[in-house]
């Protein structure tokens, strides 16, 4: 693969930002960064272009154990869609608060469903889920 150098014109608050986060990512250099933030823009458009693209997540979230009956909940929620669980893990945070990872596979449509189904249950503080598709050009370079 052949790589083609091009040239971008920033203000220089907009290059001081882009410094700053190619400096806390610690990346080596600006190019690094650049091509990384175009290759997370290609992946959600791939996604949001074919919402049954085949895609691996990760679903973190923090909930409140004092809440009745959540984490019954959220573990039949896990069970009744085994086919795109792989893995699950809970950090204890405190007394009462906790937060699960789990790992999916499957298509993007279904995996945000059941992020969308976990992060509205009552007592889920907060959480996000990260697709990333399983075909589509990735390229180390």
């Amino acid at each position: 693969m052949t790589t083609e150098r091009i040239t971008v014109s920033l203000d220089s608050a907009l290059l001081a930002d882009f410094d700053l986060m190619a400096e806390q990512g610690s990346y080596r250099n600006r190019s690094e960064l650049f091509r990384d933030m175009v290759r997370e823009r290609r992946a959600d458009n791939l996604i949001q272009a074919q919402p049954e693209m085949a895609c691996m997540a990760n679903l973190s979230y923090v909930f409140d154990t004092r809440k009745r009956t959540l984490m019954t909940r959220l573990m039949e929620n896990l069970h009744q869609h085994h086919q795109i669980v792989r893995a699950t893990q809970v950090v204890c945070l405190d007394d009462h608060f906790r937060m699960e990872s789990v790992v999916l596979t499957g298509a993007a449509e279904a995996l945000q469903e059941f992020a969308n189904l976990q992060l509205s249950e009552s007592g889920v503080m907060n959480g996000c889920l990260h697709l990333v598709p399983m075909m589509g050009g990735f390229s180390d370079s």
